[in-house]
């Protein structure tokens, strides 16, 4: 470009000096109507407790986050080190690494266990990482998958491992390398006991001699719900270390439940962090200024974390009026989640949609009901009132809505 060129374009540094030196410069947050509407949608949203929105403490904290490059600058983003930090503290882990999102996680994880096919990843036939990433382990890890439907209608037990783990030596099939478990799944909790007799069969499994032990994976989108559904307030941080020890590798996603709006964390030895950031960087994860969404989740833990048991028996108390009105549920409710089983009770997806709506509330078709830490006791009323009236319009005779409805997500 020619001196003349540059000449022609408007340079001034005085803004940005007097940004920097007023000491006067107010960075207060200060709520704004998007917002405001935002969390009144989130108050009537049972779709899935990725739709909670950003409180002021979080808003907040993305203002105060650190703001450097993590990938040029040598030491990393220190708003993003000091979530990775706190997330492998809680979890008893040596290293962490921030991921975009939970998908993400999940895949880096998965490939970085994975090296050479054949190989093979066994899964529970609902499982997340099988059914709701776009198939992507076939794709990044050129893996079979093994799934499996536990025998037990709610979570994969070590007999049901056992059943279907793959050995090596028949050149058929794929040997199984990771075993991938998720806690929870439709709000089911798989229990601490029956996570480390699983895990003590695979990691002693035998396997040809210089190969890695199978190695042990989870999907803990919602981990902080599982352990908190089976402990009580002062073991809580015990019985979350003692179930992360039962994996090699954890995605804890931090836009789920927590309430962060972005992101995940994945956790393990240091050594398989490090090749991990590998993947991340291949799968387009290296982000530029992160720092903000990892101050947003840390604010989001702190809220929410005593938070989330409240949120159980919220919705406990939910699934009581339910079923005392006629509904059936597909899996027991044990956390943040009931699952209607509408086919048990004859009412077309399109009816219970439509009704919600006319409530303002917001439901999928699929059943599936999600309860968060926004969500209000005036959504939670208008919720069973409608569908309390539903169902005595069935009972009734009077004919459903009915045809066809989409959505229905992780």
């Amino acid at each position: 470009m020619s001196p003349a060129l540059i000449t022609e374009v408007p340079m001034s540094t005085e803004s940005t000096d007097s940004f920097i030196h007023n000491s006067k410069a107010n960075f207060s947050y200060t709520s704004t109507e998007n917002l405001k509407q935002a969390l009144a949608k989130a108050s009537h949203d049972f779709r899935s407790d990725v739709v909670t929105v950003p409180n002021e403490s979080i808003m907040q904290a993305i203002l105060d986050a650190s703001v450097n490059d993590d990938i040029y600058d040598t030491m990393g983003d220190p708003s993003v080190n000091s979530l990775q930090d706190q997330i492998s503290a809680l979890t008893g882990k040596q290293a962490g690494l921030w991921a975009i999102s939970g998908t993400m996680g999940n895949q880096i994880s998965l490939r970085t266990h994975l090296t050479q096919p054949p190989h093979s990843v066994l899964v529970d036939h609902r499982a997340h990482v099988h059914v709701w990433e776009s198939g992507a382990l076939p794709v990044f890890s050129q893996a079979s998958v093994t799934s499996v439907h536990p025998s037990n209608g709610m979570y994969l037990t070590l007999e049901d491992v056992k059943a279907h783990i793959i050995p090596d030596g028949n050149i058929h099939h794929p040997p199984t390398r990771v075993v991938s478990l998720e806690n929870t799944l439709s709000g089911t909790i798989l229990p601490l006991s029956e996570a480390q007799r699983i895990s003590s069969y695979v990691r002693s499994y035998p396997v040809p001699p210089g190969s890695p032990p199978i190695a042990m994976h989870l999907d803990g989108a919602r981990i902080f719900d599982g352990v908190i559904g089976e402990s009580s307030e002062s073991d809580f941080h015990d019985k979350l270390k003692a179930y992360c020890a039962c994996f090699d590798s954890i995605s804890l996603c931090l836009a789920k439940g927590v309430g962060a709006p972005m992101g995940s964390v994945i956790v393990g030895s240091s050594a398989f962090v490090a090749r991990a950031k590998w993947f991340r960087k291949m799968f387009g994860g290296g982000a530029r200024q992160p720092g903000m969404m990892a101050a947003a989740a840390s604010a989001a833990l702190k809220y929410t974390l005593p938070r989330l048991r409240s949120v159980h028996q919220l919705t406990a108390r939910a699934a009581s009026q339910l079923e005392e009105v006629g509904y059936k549920f597909a899996s027991p409710v044990q956390t943040n989640m009931i699952i209607l089983d509408l086919e048990a009770v004859a009412i077309p997806a399109a009816a219970i949609v439509s009704r919600c709506k006319g409530r303002g509330v917001f439901v999928f078709p699929s059943g599936r009901l999600v309860f968060h830490h926004q969500t209000s006791l005036n959504g939670v009323q208008n919720l069973v009132t409608s569908l309390r009236e539903l169902m005595e319009d069935k009972k009734r005779g009077i004919e459903l809505e009915s045809g066809d409805v989409n959505g229905g997500c992780s």
